[in-house]
């Protein structure tokens, strides 16, 4: 008789328990997240149309991936996502946390240690690399104690992982009667001394512009192609601009500077005339650093080529009037 109530005891307790196998898991990690990133583009109390993002990546390190999480719009994945918040449990100590958004035109590899993880540019057929997306980043450095309060972060996803390069002409028929806004059609821009793999262990946390890229060979290259926009920035005809990773990190103290060859071609795709712009400082005649969320603007007057970082981005391709100029004060610093 005891032998059967017991059993049926037994039985009644492992029936509960896988009835509600799923809540308790959920409760588990509601009641014991130890860290969560809060995302005000992903909660559905504060986007908008204009105020948003559609994907999100979080990769979470102590010398070993710890965690990863994916997550698009319309971030329906718990009820937390639905507001914006990500919450993990991770293990005490420190821990190196990297959020990304767009990252469409890239691809991750080697994840699973901190020491390999990174990601890269895709590739055509022809092996030249693509023009990267405009991937955003937040990287956090958050400390889990044990016991201790829930640690909170906050991705603003405010700051792009990649920089800009803007090119911007002006009285080009001194140099080819054909180098017009109406003749040309669009721009071929080859581009060396860039970046095309990124490691997570490069990207500075604390100091973001510190942060530096790697390649897989001495022969890599972009090929991009751009159209021309009529008076991106004051004073200027036309231009174009690009995105890429930040510079290659230095070897033996020295960093490679980027080489530009721009084609300019015409309706029927022939090439009217290039040119070489190298990306150095003229007055140290080292290269000029492209940095994270940076935008360095290329003037070409003719002959004459500066190198400016523009303060504020804005000035590249806005409504401004005209009657700014390519000098120090005049929208950017000169380099």
């Amino acid at each position: 008789m005891t032998n059967r109530i017991y059993s049926g005891l037994l039985y009644f307790i492992l029936s509960v328990c896988i009835c509600f196998a799923p809540s308790c898991t959920y409760d588990y990690f509601e009641d014991e997240s130890n860290y969560v990133i809060y995302v005000p583009k992903v909660d559905m109390n504060t986007r908008t149309d204009t105020y948003k993002i559609n994907d999100i990546s979080i990769f979470i390190y102590n010398s070993n991936l710890e965690k990863e999480r994916y997550s698009s719009y319309p971030f329906e994945d718990n009820a937390r996502t639905r507001v914006g918040n990500f919450n993990f449990k991770l293990f005490p100590g420190e821990h190196s946390v990297y959020c990304f958004t767009n990252i469409s035109g890239v691809n991750f590899s080697e994840i699973d240690a901190f020491s390999t993880a990174r990601f890269g540019l895709k590739q055509n057929e022809e092996g030249y690399y693509e023009e990267p997306s405009v991937i955003f980043l937040e990287s956090m450095k958050p400390f889990i104690h044990f016991p201790g309060p829930v640690v909170t972060d906050t991705a603003w996803f405010e700051k792009k992982y990649v920089g800009r390069i803007c090119v911007a002409f002006k009285n080009m028929t001194n140099l080819n009667s054909s180098l017009t806004f109406s003749n040309i059609k669009k721009v071929e821009i080859l581009a060396k001394g860039v970046g095309v793999t990124q490691y997570l262990s490069q990207i500075e946390i604390t100091d973001p512009l510190d942060t530096r890229s790697s390649r897989n060979s001495i022969d890599d290259k972009i090929l991009l192609t751009s159209q021309l926009s009529e008076n991106p920035y004051p004073d200027f005809d036309f231009g174009f601009d690009n995105y890429y990773f930040p510079s290659l990190s230095p070897v033996d103290g020295v960093t490679e500077p980027i080489s530009l060859q721009l084609s300019f071609l015409d309706e029927n795709n022939d090439i009217i005339s290039t040119l070489a712009i190298d990306l150095i400082d003229r007055v140290t005649g080292e290269a000029t650093i492209l940095h994270m969320d940076e935008t360095i603007l290329v003037t070409v007057d003719g002959n004459n080529i500066q190198i400016l970082r523009l303060e504020d981005p804005s000035d590249w391709n806005s409504d401004i009037e005209s009657g700014g100029n390519n000098t120090p004060g005049g929208g950017g610093t000169e380099i």
